[in-house]
């Protein structure tokens, strides 16, 4: 069955998480060629006035960032919850499945954020033209560069 309780609402978590994500990688860039002549550049003209006059991704103030950053976390967190309890209301895992899929979901969110937010090093963020999003390079992405 894979969930269903709660209408595969949890998902939207995950999606918000995601979309910060991005907000946070691109704020202040420049907006890429490709975005501008795609069908959403227009929906930043009509959400954002500055990207009009300066091409760019709107920025924020430090601290935004960093309650976005912590925000990214809280969303994720809630999904494993969510996404777990879902599980388990709709008969797809037991109690003792729960909390072993729970302890090793909750563990691997903390590997991937161990300061209790989304991190990552601004230098290294670059717009990926194949899936239209912003990313890190990874170490050995950079090397083969």
């Amino acid at each position: 069955m894979s969930g269903g309780h709660f209408d595969y609402q949890q998902l939207w978590l995950n999606e918000i998480a995601n979309e910060l994500e991005q907000l946070i990688m691109r704020a202040g860039r420049e907006i890429p060629r490709k975005e501008i002549e795609s069908e959403w550049y227009g929906y930043y003209q009509n959400c954002y006035d500055d990207c009009i006059v300066t091409k760019n991704y709107p920025d924020y103030d430090p601290q935004t960032i960093a309650i976005m950053k912590r925000a990214v976390y809280v969303m994720r967190l809630a999904y494993i919850y969510a996404q777990r309890i879902d599980w388990l209301l709709s008969g797809d895992d037991g109690e003792d499945d729960l909390q072993e899929r729970l302890k090793e979901e909750l563990a691997e969110l903390r590997s991937k954020y161990p300061s209790g937010k989304f991190t990552f090093n601004r230098n290294k963020v670059q717009y990926d033209e194949d899936s239209s999003c912003w990313r890190e390079i990874s170490d050995n992405e950079d090397k083969n560069t």
